[in-house]
């Protein structure tokens, strides 16, 4: 009987969120294309397996999702002043949490690593104070946590895109860049296939991504159902098999 009636509360909590949120329209911005975690594929419709994850838990809340793609800086700036709802897959940082609730929304996790051009000198051994006047190619306005964030004397040539990155190492305008390791791998096997790149040295970061909600917009109480939510739908069938159609 005591199982029947948790059972029966939480039945009526879901409803409630449901209704709270039902019809909701929520504008969520994403930065450039990050494939696979988000692009636009050849139709142009809006692709991606954490594209697909948000997509299925804003239906169990009965949201109506519309996701829109600026540059990072600007996906920031419209958050923060409350012109749109939420950002998606970025780290959570002192800063951010000044004007985003993250709790516990976690889309999933990224290991941030450099890569050089296989035939490059160049090799990263740990130590980024090594590094001296190497040129390193990373996103502006990008974390990637906190030792590399506070490293001082870095020689950083910040870029919009990690399209970008791969391009400026391979006209050797960087001599290594730093950035997720599943990305650059799919991109410069997409728009540099004549040049390999590959990692050097260990990872920067092998850090939770979430999806943050605007506090100028108050969702607060949005970014706590999303939560439960989202960490239910993990657990589920359905987010291996999303996983597994992205191969991973």
């Amino acid at each position: 009987m005591r199982k029947l009636i948790l059972f029966s509360l939480f039945l009526s909590i879901m409803a409630m969120t449901v209704a709270v949120h039902g019809g909701q329209k929520l504008t969520i911005l994403r930065g450039q294309d990050f494939p696979p975690y988000h692009f636009l594929d050849q139709t142009g419709r809006e692709n991606g397996f954490l594209i697909d994850i948000i997509t299925q838990v804003g239906k169990a809340l009965d949201l109506e999702i519309k996701f829109e793609q600026y540059p990072w800086s600007r996906c920031l700036h419209l958050v923060k002043t409350g012109q749109a709802d939420a950002m998606m897959n970025l780290f959570k940082t002192i800063e951010r949490t000044e004007f985003m609730y993250f709790f516990n929304n976690i889309l999933t996790h990224e290991v941030n690593r450099f890569f050089k051009l296989k035939s490059s000198p160049v090799s990263f051994t740990g130590d980024l104070a090594s590094l001296g006047d190497i040129r390193i190619g990373g996103i502006r306005n990008y974390s990637y946590g906190k030792v590399f964030d506070e490293t001082i004397g870095l020689n950083i040539l910040r870029l919009e895109t990690e399209k970008a990155l791969v391009l400026n190492l391979a006209s050797q305008r960087c001599d290594i860049i730093l950035g997720n390791e599943i990305v650059l791998q799919t991109l410069a096997s997409q728009i540099m296939p004549g040049k390999k790149i590959i990692p050097t040295g260990p990872g920067i970061t092998n850090d939770p991504l979430y999806i943050g909600f605007s506090k100028a917009r108050e969702h607060k109480d949005l970014a706590t159902d999303f939560s439960r939510e989202l960490n239910l739908f993990k657990a589920s069938q359905a987010h291996k098999d999303i996983l597994k159609h992205y191969g991973l």
